[in-house]
């Protein structure tokens, strides 16, 4: 297959922030990030191994509200610099969890799921701190 112009890579990436951004259905973002921009070897291969603990601060504030325990130290995360996002696998207790999180936008969207074939819950996120008032 031949790699994807630079334009188009970044067209997607536009589109799935606008799409991250606005969405009021979190399955619309989700679906256009896994169907057009995750199985893109242009996109996924421009990453490299990180480490965030804002967003795991923020999936752990998730996990949290929800009653599920996060394993200790850090999980498997891919970012990628050129493009300003971050992806990986979370583990929240007995759930599987996959994440995405554009750093532009400080947003985020988190997927659990109990099992690979059942239902997905998705959580929006934000890294973009409150006031403390609020």
């Amino acid at each position: 297959m031949a790699a994807e112009s630079p334009t188009a890579l970044r067209d997607r990436v536009l589109r799935v922030r606008e799409l991250l951004r606005t969405a009021k259905d979190f399955i619309v973002p989700w679906d256009y990030f896994h169907d057009e921009l995750a199985p893109k070897a242009d996109f996924m291969s421009a990453g490299e191994s990180g480490v965030s603990p804002l967003i795991d601060a923020a999936i752990e504030r998730i996990a949290d509200s929800r009653g599920w325990s996060r394993p200790q130290g850090q999980q498997p995360t891919t970012h990628i610099p050129e493009f300003e996002f971050w992806h990986g696998p979370r583990f929240l207790g007995a759930r599987n969890g996959i994440f995405f999180y554009d750093e532009r936008t400080c947003q985020g969207l988190l997927g659990v799921m109990t099992n690979f074939t059942g239902p997905v819950d998705l959580f929006r996120f934000t890294t973009i701190a409150l006031p403390a008032d609020s």
